[in-house]
């Protein structure tokens, strides 16, 4: 399937394993889900994506990528509460927002690209955190609005499969887990696995989101001590126990 591989970093074979991995080495599965990732790439234009400015939807829905775990690991800050997806729906923006997400998963991928071959480390994957906080009905759980949210959960699943050590989500409001409910049935046993979602105690997710990730790696609404001035989506600098799907409420 070499022409279909038309990118040089997924010839490689630190990339190609990570199909089969997530395929329990099932090699006829880990080429089905690759060629339909590969198709999506191309219908969604997957490629030009980093070249794509975002500056009008990084106000409302802050990311950065300029903290590094422990390890060195990229780690991703999202703003989900916070960002008005009926209100960007309603302007005629929510495939901007879509591609911003497309963006932020590409520039994982990015970092670590270049942390492997540039900087010649063993880091395979990263983590992300999404605050919840704000999350309300009206804003993000209309029925135009859900695909999206639903969309964003399920896209590692589906497309960047192994690329991240843990999945985030602090500060989740009980009416939010109307959207857990609808896309866990989609989601892998292994990506649940990596998944840990906590309610509004800021003393028990913070805890362990510390034990990953250097307090100077994150802000205080994140746990920490570190000032971002500017959230930068295209931010590149490099400087628990997994057993199963958790949820914590406060």
């Amino acid at each position: 399937m070499g022409p279909e591989l038309h990118t040089g970093f997924m010839r490689t074979d630190q990339y190609l394993i990570r199909w089969i991995r997530d395929q329990k080495f099932n090699l006829p599965a880990a080429k089905s889900k690759l060629l339909r990732s590969l198709k999506w790439r191309k219908e969604n234009r997957i490629d030009r994506v980093l070249q794509e400015d975002f500056s009008k939807i990084l106000p409302l829905c802050p990311f950065d990528l300029s903290s590094r775990d422990n390890l060195g690991r990229p780690v991703l800050t999202i703003n989900a509460g916070s960002c008005p997806v009926r209100k960007i729906l309603l302007a005629g923006d929510l495939d901007t927002l879509r591609r911003a997400v497309y963006h932020s998963a590409e520039k994982m991928v990015s970092i670590l690209n270049s942390a492997q071959q540039d900087e010649g480390a063993n880091i395979t994957d990263g983590i992300s955190i999404g605050n919840a906080f704000g999350f309300n009905i009206k804003e993000h759980g209309c029925i135009r609005c859900f695909p999206i949210i639903a969309e964003v959960l399920i896209l590692y699943e589906e497309h960047y499969p192994e690329y991240l050590y843990r999945a985030f989500v602090i500060n989740m409001p009980r009416i939010a887990e109307t959207v857990l409910t609808f896309v866990l049935p989609f989601l892998s046993e292994k990506t649940k696995s990596i998944l840990r979602i906590y309610g509004y105690n800021k003393a028990e997710w913070s805890l362990e989101l510390l034990k990953l990730i250097p307090a100077d790696q994150l802000d205080a609404q994140f746990g920490g001590t570190k000032k971002l001035s500017n959230r930068n989506i295209t931010s590149t600098r490099i400087t628990l126990k997994p057993k199963s799907f958790s949820s914590t409420q406060a």
